[in-house]
Protein backbone atom coordinates (compact mmCIF):
# COMPACT_ATOMS: atom_id res chain seq x y z
CA UNK A 1 0.00 0.00 0.00
CA UNK A 2 0.99 3.39 -0.46
CA UNK A 3 -0.30 5.15 2.37
CA UNK A 4 0.61 3.62 5.85
CA UNK A 5 -2.42 4.65 8.21
CA UNK A 6 -1.71 4.79 11.51
CA UNK A 7 -3.74 4.11 14.51
CA UNK A 8 -4.05 7.85 15.67
CA UNK A 9 -5.68 8.62 12.40
CA UNK A 10 -8.68 5.78 13.05
CA UNK A 11 -9.40 7.89 16.25
CA UNK A 12 -12.40 9.39 14.37
CA UNK A 13 -13.92 6.76 13.20
CA UNK A 14 -12.59 6.94 9.57
CA UNK A 15 -12.23 3.22 7.79
CA UNK A 16 -8.60 3.11 5.85
CA UNK A 17 -10.98 3.00 2.77
CA UNK A 18 -12.12 6.46 3.25
CA UNK A 19 -8.96 8.16 4.46
CA UNK A 20 -6.88 6.65 1.20
CA UNK A 21 -9.81 7.96 -1.16
CA UNK A 22 -9.95 11.66 0.27
CA UNK A 23 -6.17 11.63 0.05
CA UNK A 24 -5.49 9.77 -3.81
CA UNK A 25 -8.79 12.32 -4.64
CA UNK A 26 -8.00 15.15 -2.66
CA UNK A 27 -9.76 18.71 -3.65
CA UNK A 28 -7.21 20.80 -1.57
CA UNK A 29 -4.03 20.59 0.34
CA UNK A 30 -1.65 22.90 1.78
CA UNK A 31 2.10 22.02 3.20
CA UNK A 32 2.09 22.21 7.44
CA UNK A 33 5.10 22.50 9.87
CA UNK A 34 6.14 18.43 10.46
CA UNK A 35 7.76 17.02 13.54
CA UNK A 36 11.64 16.82 12.56
CA UNK A 37 10.76 18.85 9.35
CA UNK A 38 9.48 15.74 7.89
CA UNK A 39 7.47 16.41 4.23
CA UNK A 40 3.68 17.21 5.96
CA UNK A 41 0.92 18.08 4.27
CA UNK A 42 -3.20 18.32 4.84
CA UNK A 43 -5.61 16.74 2.29
CA UNK A 44 -8.93 17.90 1.91
CA UNK A 45 -11.16 15.48 0.24
CA UNK A 46 -14.43 13.33 -0.76
CA UNK A 47 -14.03 9.90 1.54
CA UNK A 48 -15.22 7.94 -1.05
CA UNK A 49 -17.09 8.07 -4.63
CA UNK A 50 -20.41 9.73 -4.85
CA UNK A 51 -20.50 11.30 -1.41
CA UNK A 52 -22.63 13.92 -0.34
CA UNK A 53 -21.50 17.34 -1.85
CA UNK A 54 -20.69 18.69 1.95
CA UNK A 55 -19.34 15.17 2.71
CA UNK A 56 -15.50 15.94 2.96
CA UNK A 57 -12.11 14.80 5.45
CA UNK A 58 -9.15 16.16 6.65
CA UNK A 59 -6.43 13.84 6.58
CA UNK A 60 -2.73 14.69 7.44
CA UNK A 61 -0.01 12.73 6.00
CA UNK A 62 3.42 12.84 6.69
CA UNK A 63 6.68 11.79 4.73
CA UNK A 64 8.66 9.93 6.77
CA UNK A 65 12.60 9.79 6.39
CA UNK A 66 12.81 6.16 4.54
CA UNK A 67 10.07 7.58 2.09
CA UNK A 68 6.66 6.56 3.29
CA UNK A 69 3.70 8.04 3.12
CA UNK A 70 2.56 7.84 7.02
CA UNK A 71 -1.62 9.41 7.44
CA UNK A 72 -1.66 10.51 10.78
CA UNK A 73 -4.94 12.05 11.46
CA UNK A 74 -8.20 11.80 9.88
CA UNK A 75 -11.65 13.67 10.52
CA UNK A 76 -14.64 15.41 9.20
CA UNK A 77 -13.44 18.17 8.04
CA UNK A 78 -13.10 21.12 10.68
CA UNK A 79 -13.50 24.79 9.82
CA UNK A 80 -9.89 25.27 10.26
CA UNK A 81 -9.29 23.71 6.69
CA UNK A 82 -12.56 24.76 5.02
CA UNK A 83 -11.04 27.02 3.15
CA UNK A 84 -9.28 24.29 0.67
CA UNK A 85 -12.34 23.20 -0.64
CA UNK A 86 -12.44 26.80 -1.99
Amino acid sequence: MFLEIEDSARKHGCTDAEITHAVMHHIGRQGIRGVDNQATFMFVGHPRAGALEHDYLEVGVAKWKDGTLHAFHAMTLSSKWQRLIY
